[in-house]
């Protein structure tokens, strides 16, 4: 069971005191789209593959422009075991290559032509028994969302969510774990962009620009968490990333295919 499935919580759990000051500094001088002092200048090849993880890395107040995240490893290490139950190599391999075959978009492609009201039932024959179980609140969660997304203009109506992919929910968590894992060296810095550079490859087959880009991320993000999860803060994220001069979605384009 992979626990927290959308992106490292900041909450940890042993030396709760001292984390807590210390995560309240932070956030308080937090920066938007912190760079590494002290990190390897980036093709842009490699940083647009980076970019494919920018709202996680907003969200947990990584570093945006390095394979290293700026944070504490015992607080990634504490958090990849509580809410991915990562907790070496082994455990690590089996959540990214989850991500990168299947993922929650597996449910998305089972639900959406039966959530944008053309389908009378659900492709669930793509599911597995497990993952049918899981489906009606993924459904539940979608229906709860229409309004906000199209208000919002991440889809232009209900049934636009037939043209939809979430393939960028997962690609942005998977190259989140993997800086995770590599900081925590239960992965290669080699293994880290190999997995990182196939999910930017997946994301380039499917999405034209980062606002596309974005609108599958955060259609996700609602399919996943729904109300309950306060997507609001990940729209604000996403809408500066693709608004701010100083974004990195600003800097590269998604389609860059040569170091």
């Amino acid at each position: 069971m992979l626990y927290g499935c959308g992106v490292l919580s900041l909450h940890v759990r042993r030396n709760a005191g001292l984390s807590f000051f210390s995560k309240l500094l932070k956030v308080i001088s937090h920066k938007k789209y912190q760079k590494n002092p002290l990190g390897k200048k980036l093709s842009p090849l490699q940083q647009s593959v980076l970019n494919i993880g920018a709202v996680n890395a907003e969200q947990t107040m990584f570093y945006c422009d390095s394979l290293e995240t700026g944070s504490e490893k015992e607080e990634i290490r504490n958090n990849l075991a509580a809410y991915y139950d990562i907790i070496d190599e082994e455990s690590a391999l089996h959540t990214l290559e989850w991500l990168l075959e299947r993922g929650h978009r597996v449910y998305f492609d089972a639900i959406k032509l039966f959530s944008a009201g053309i389908s009378p039932s659900i492709t669930d024959e793509i599911l597995t028994p497990d993952e049918q179980l899981d489906t009606p609140r993924y459904m539940k969660n979608i229906k709860e969302m229409i309004e906000s997304l199209t208000e919002k203009g991440y889809i232009s109506s209900q049934a636009d969510l037939r043209n939809q992919s979430v393939l960028a929910w997962d690609m942005g968590r998977l190259v989140l774990i993997a800086r995770c894992c590599f900081e925590c060296g239960y992965i290669t810095e080699e293994k880290a962009w190999c997995y990182m550079e196939e999910a930017h490859k997946k994301c380039c087959a499917v999405y034209g620009d980062w606002k596309e880009f974005a609108a599958g991320y955060v259609i996700g993000r609602c399919m996943w968490g729904g109300m309950k999860q306060m997507p609001g803060g990940i729209m604000g994220i996403a809408e500066g990333l693709l608004r701010d001069p100083e974004s990195p979605w600003q800097k590269v384009q998604l389609h860059v295919f040569e170091m």
